[in-house]
């Protein structure tokens, strides 16, 4: 293989210098030693603002494949070992246990930093003691321009690939893509390069004060929290909880909404409050062209899907990709056989059945939790160190498509056959008389309307953020809610939607109040299921004619007719 595959001396660029990228840097310079040579590795870390922000879940596979790479994991970093992954969907909920030896979650995000970029710090620093040299510059593409003739010396001219990096440009004999799924440069990385596909995800640091929790405390997958929402992962952390949320439209708003429902479902301590809320793309399949001549993609620049968990599926992808780089690099046929037909083939299949599993579990409804519970077993006897889903050895990918599948037939026959079958509602709370909630990000406006209300006799909880929303309302009813439109994290009409929707908050009275008094605004706030929109400046002797205006038209109403609201929403 010497003849195709990289020289003593070869220069290679790693674009990205996160786990993956550094992962990759250190296996390079190991299996080029193992060989006989020497590699001169550049990584290429333009930062990334996802590296910011998730905690690493660190398997015993996770952990046994750092040590060979000769990563050392302070026993200060690991914040908490999970006791296992929680599954909610609907009312129905499942744990899947940590294997015997255990989920570690490693973060020091609080005090320091992030758990991943912990973890990618440790490996540069292995690797820049290997000689690796890391770069403080984002690539804006890579180009390949042939030697020219009659030059041999590689002082002169090492290689034919150009990395071109914010003004600068340097040749290497190979190139690796590690920037992971929100890599900008899909597109001019080589011709015909197709990474993953990816899915439209945001993610959030939520902090809070320390947890502590009987036996352990768990990760939860909530399934189809919301409308667009395909699933909400919680990681919990010290002093903190990392959120993702992911599916075909997610957007961080409709992040900032489920960590509210989460809240009012009990699935997050009390107290929270958002930080470094951003946009994020997660992988959702396996890339179809991922080499050519002295080039590939590792990471989830190559692979992955939402379902997974933790950084074993990088460090796998990263040191079979350096394995195949050193022995076949420079020859295109044989680097796309020994990487992705002999080495990648199954985490490739994993990738994209997870990815559908996805979708039947969604399909799924409040049989999902079950279903991944049946797959853990039918993949039983699994090994720590066998490949599943969440961080898990069980279940694998495959059998949680073959149960999912199952699981999501048999949802739609009993909704085609039998009769609809609605969550059990909990049992009608009676609101709290004269209780109110304002919600309104402007001081003036909040404290004028609520003395107002206070001097009425009514008793008002004001809030200035609209995250402990969905819980007060859940656990302690109000007589009504006057709801504003421009908030911190979500848009009041959106927020008004999820009150709406939910059997413990959908019966409280809601009024949109704007300063924006626009027909469409109007209209929105009424198709959300508002009973009234307020413009501003509100007329608060008018909220309590409103208010008592709804009740005299529920009480006429009756329990089985329809609310009825006409004067209230024509007002």
């Amino acid at each position: 293989m010497s003849g195709i595959g990289l020289s003593n001396e070869a220069r290679v660029a790693v674009i990205g210098g996160g786990v993956s990228g550094s992962a990759l840097a250190c296996s390079l310079i190991q299996n080029a030693r193992t060989r006989g040579r020497t590699v001169q590795v550049r990584v290429y870390d333009g930062g990334g603002a996802e590296r910011r922000m998730p905690p690493a879940v660190l398997t015993p596979e996770c952990r046994s494949r750092l040590a060979g790479l000769g990563c050392r994991i302070p026993v200060e970093w690991r914040a908490l070992e999970l006791r296992g992954i929680e599954i909610i969907a609907g009312s129905e909920r499942e744990t899947l246990p940590a294997p015997s030896g255990g989920l570690w979650v490693v973060d020091r995000w609080t005090v320091g930093l992030p758990g991943q970029r912990l973890l990618s710090q440790a490996l540069a620093g292995v690797a820049a003691a290997g000689d690796a040299r890391f770069i403080a510059r984002r690539v804006d593409r890579v180009e390949r321009q042939p030697l020219v003739a009659g030059v041999h010396n590689l002082a002169k001219n090492p290689g034919e690939l150009v990395v071109r990096a914010e003004g600068g440009a340097e040749r290497f004999h190979a190139v690796a893509l590690a920037a992971g799924a929100s890599s900008e440069l899909r597109g001019a990385f080589f011709d015909g390069f197709c990474g993953p596909p990816t899915l439209p995800a945001a993610h959030a640091r939520l902090r809070h004060g320390p947890v502590r929790t009987f036996g352990g405390q768990s990760a939860k997958l909530w399934l189809s929290p919301l409308p667009g929402v395909d699933g909400l992962l919680l990681l919990p952390a010290q002093g903190s909880t990392y959120a993702l949320a992911f599916g075909p439209t997610t957007t961080p708003a409709d992040l900032c909404q489920a960590v509210m429902a989460a809240l009012r479902d009990g699935l997050l301590p009390e107290g929270i409050e958002i930080s470094e809320l951003s946009v994020t793309r997660v992988p959702s399949g396996a890339g179809t062209q991922l080499t050519a001549p002295g080039q590939l993609a590792v990471g989830a620049a190559a692979s992955g899907h939402p379902l997974q968990l933790g950084v074993s599926e990088a460090l796998a992808s990263a040191t079979r990709g350096a394995l195949a780089l050193v022995d076949a690099g420079l020859d295109g046929a044989a680097l796309e056989r020994r990487y992705v037909r002999e080495t990648m083939l199954e985490l490739l299949e994993d990738a994209n059945h997870g990815a559908r599993a996805l979708g039947w579990l969604r399909r799924a409804g409040a049989r999902a939790p079950r279903a991944m519970v049946r797959a853990r077993e039918s993949t039983r006897p699994a090994t720590p160190f066998s490949g599943g889903v969440l961080g898990l050895p069980s279940p694998t990918p495959s059998a949680l498509l073959a149960r999912a599948r199952l699981a999501a037939i048999g949802e739609a026959l009993v909704r085609v056959f039998l009769l609809a079958r609605e969550p059990l509602v909990p049992s009608a709370v009676v609101p709290e008389p004269d209780l109110y909630y304002v919600v309104d990000d402007d001081p003036a406006a909040r404290e004028a309307l609520a003395e107002y209300l206070e001097q009425q006799g009514a008793h008002v909880v004001a809030f200035g953020d609209e995250l402990s929303l969905f819980s007060a309302v859940a656990r302690r009813p109000p007589t009504a809610i006057l709801l504003d439109v421009v908030l911190n994290w979500v848009d009041g009409l959106r927020l008004c939607e999820g009150l709406k929707q939910h059997p413990l908050t959908r019966a409280v009275p809601v009024y949109v109040i704007s300063g924006l008094n626009r027909p469409h605004v109007r209209a929105r706030a009424l198709a959300a299921g508002a009973e009234a929109f307020l413009p501003k400046p509100i007329e608060p002797e008018r909220v309590i004619h409103l208010v008592r205006a709804h009740r005299q038209s529920v009480a006429a109403a009756g329990p089985s007719e329809p609310r009825v609201e006409s004067d209230v929403i024509a007002s």
